[in-house]
């Protein structure tokens, strides 16, 4: 199945929580570096956060003909690969569901422990 130009539905969870609206996420069945900017535009503080770490959840079935989920970490371009090729084969009709866990940018907390400097001098 090929997706070239499509917006596709995500639930995006960022350290747990979710995002309050649904969105949706260019298909790019190529770049990790392009989900996580992705994902990194849709933080309201994105100066001071930063997307460290990408999950998904990936449907299957079970011996019991139960739907079952893993969790599976985006490392690189081939899990990004993967993930669109479950997408495309899946079994829920449902958007992809995202965990991200984002971070403070190392600049911000430097500047967060840095005393600001007196004006008198003792």
């Amino acid at each position: 199945m090929s997706l070239p130009h499509y917006l596709i539905n995500v639930e995006v969870y960022f350290n747990g929580c979710k995002l309050a609206d649904e969105t949706k996420i260019p298909y790019d069945p190529e770049s990790f570096a392009i989900l996580k900017e992705t994902l990194n535009n849709l933080l309201s503080d994105s100066d001071n956060k930063r997307v460290k770490k990408v999950e998904f959840w990936e449907d299957w079935i079970d011996t019991n003909e139960r739907v079952k989920y893993n969790l599976i970490e985006l490392k690189n371009d081939e899990d990004v690969k993967a993930m669109w090729k479950s997408f495309c084969r899946r079994i829920t009709k449902g958007p992809i569901e995202l965990d991200a866990e984002i971070r403070r940018s190392l600049d911000d907390i430097m500047k967060c422990l840095k005393r600001p400097e007196s004006s008198k001098s003792v």
